[in-house]
C-alpha cells in the first residue's frame, strides 16, 4: 500500500514538473491587437469631428477615419531569429465561413527578430521593407482578392467583434498560440466601436486567456506599440540598431500664435524615423492631444491648423511611433490667443483700414450712400 502511495506521489511531482516546463516555454509569436470597429462607425463612435466622449479618437496611422482602417490584426514575434514560412493563420467567425490565411514561403518570414511587429490588413499594400538593423521593425502584408499573393493568401477576409479569434499554426499544423480574441479574453468582449489590444508588455508568458487582454476605444496604433500606457518592446529586440532622433526646431517656446490659423510645426530626426506623431498640449504637458488633421511620415514638416483657445501653456511634442522613447519636447511653454476685437473683420487680431474697406463695401452694396 505504502508503495502504491509513493508511486503515486511521484506520478504526481512528475505531472506538476512537466507542467511547470510546459508553462515556461510560450508561444513564439502571439497576438498583440486588432481592429473591431464596425465598417460604418468610429473608433469611439460619434462623427468624423468627434466622438462620443467629445474627443477625437483615431489610429496613430491611419487618423481618424470610419472603420478605423477596416479589417486588419496584429502579431508581436517573441522568439528571436523565428522561421515562419509556410505557417498558417486560422480565423475563426463561430458561425460558418471560416477563413485560413497562409504565410508562402517568401525570405521576409525566414528570418524575423523578436520585437517584430507584423499586421495583416485587407486595404494596405504590402510594406515588407523589413530591417531591424535599421530601426524598421514592422512588416505589413496584404490578404486581399486583388493582392499579389507573394507573402499570403490573396484572398479577403473579415475582423470585427463577433466571435472573431485567430489560432496561429506552424508548418506542421501545430498550435502555436491560440484561439485567442473575442470570448477568450477579455471576458467583457470587444464592442463595435472599440479596437481589441494587449495592455502588458509582450513576452513568452502571454496567453490568450490573459487578463491583460482588454478592448479600447481612445487610441489604437497599427503596426507600432500599444499605447493604453507605453508598451515597452525594448527587451524583444536586442538587435542594436542605428539610433533614432528627432529634433523639435519650431515653436520652440515664448511663441505667440493666434488660435485658428495655420503654423509651420519643423522638426529633424536621425536615424530610421517612418513616422512622426504629432501631439499639442495647453496644460504645461499634464495632458496630450493629437493635431487634426493627424501627420502621416516623416516629412520634416507639418501645418498644424492650431485650436482656438486661450493659454499661456501650450506646447508641442513630436514622436517616433517605432519607439515611443524617442521624442522631442518644446523647450518651454508657448502662447495661443483667441481673438475677439469688436470690429475685426479680417481676422488679423487689429482693427485697421482693411477691416473699415470691408465694411465699406458691404454697406455700399446693401444701402443707398445717399439716404
Amino acid at each position: 500500500m505504502k508503495r502504491k502511495i509513493f508511486e503515486l506521489e511521484k506520478f504526481c511531482v512528475l505531472c506538476l514538473t512537466l507542467g511547470f516546463l510546459v508553462s515556461t516555454f510560450g508561444a513564439d509569436i502571439i497576438l498583440n491587437e486588432y481592429n473591431a470597429v464596425s465598417g460604418s462607425l468610429f473608433l469611439n463612435g460619434g462623427d468624423s469631428s468627434a466622438d462620443d466622449d467629445g474627443g477625437r479618437a483615431s489610429d496613430i496611422y491611419f487618423g481618424r477615419i470610419v472603420g478605423n482602417g477596416g479589417d486588419w490584426f496584429e502579431l508581436v514575434v517573441i522568439t528571436d531569429h523565428l522561421d515562419m514560412r509556410n505557417w498558417t493563420l486560422y480565423l475563426d467567425y463561430g458561425g460558418g465561413g471560416d477563413k485560413t490565411l497562409e504565410l508562402t514561403n517568401h525570405s521576409i518570414w525566414s528570418d524575423l527578430r523578436s520585437g517584430t511587429i507584423i499586421t495583416v490588413s485587407e486595404n494596405l499594400q504590402n510594406d515588407v521593407s523589413y530591417n531591424p538593423a535599421a530601426g524598421d521593425w514592422w512588416i505589413n502584408v496584404r490578404a486581399n482578392n486583388s493582392a499579389n499573393g507573394l507573402c499570403i493568401t490573396a484572398s479577403n477576409f473579415t475582423v470585427d467583434n463577433s466571435n472573431w479569434q485567430l489560432t496561429i499554426k506552424d508548418a506542421g499544423g501545430g498550435v502555436v498560440f491560440g484561439p485567442a480574441g473575442e470570448g477568450v479574453s477579455p471576458p467583457s468582449g470587444v464592442g463595435d466601436t472599440e479596437i481589441f489590444r494587449l495592455e502588458a508588455t509582450p513576452d513568452e508568458l502571454i496567453e490568450p486567456d490573459s487578463p491583460d487582454y482588454d478592448s479600447g476605444k481612445k487610441l489604437s496604433t497599427f503596426g507600432a506599440a500599444n499605447q493604453w500606457g507605453r508598451q515597452d518592446l525594448h527587451e524583444l529586440r536586442s538587435v542594436i540598431a542605428e539610433p533614432s532622433s528627432i529634433t523639435l526646431l519650431d515653436p520652440d517656446g515664448s511663441e505667440i500664435i493666434m488660435g485658428g490659423t495655420i503654423y509651420p510645426v519643423a522638426w529633424q530626426t536621425g536615424g530610421t524615423i517612418d513616422n512622426v506623431l504629432i501631439e499639442f498640449s495647453i496644460d504645461n504637458g499634464s495632458s496630450w492631444s493629437e493635431v487634426y488633421p493627424p501627420n502621416v511620415g516623416n516629412t520634416g514638416s507639418f501645418d498644424w491648423l492650431v485650436p482656438i483657445v486661450n493659454s499661456e501653456q501650450c506646447k508641442v511634442r513630436l514622436t517616433n511611433t517605432a519607439d515611443l522613447n524617442v521624442y522631442d519636447t518644446t523647450n518651454g511653454p508657448f502662447t495661443i490667443y483667441e481673438c475677439t476685437i469688436d470690429g475685426d473683420l479680417t481676422g488679423d487680431c487689429l482693427v485697421n483700414m482693411s477691416d473699415f474697406a470691408i465694411m465699406a463695401f458691404y454697406w455700399l452694396e446693401e444701402a443707398n450712400p445717399y439716404e
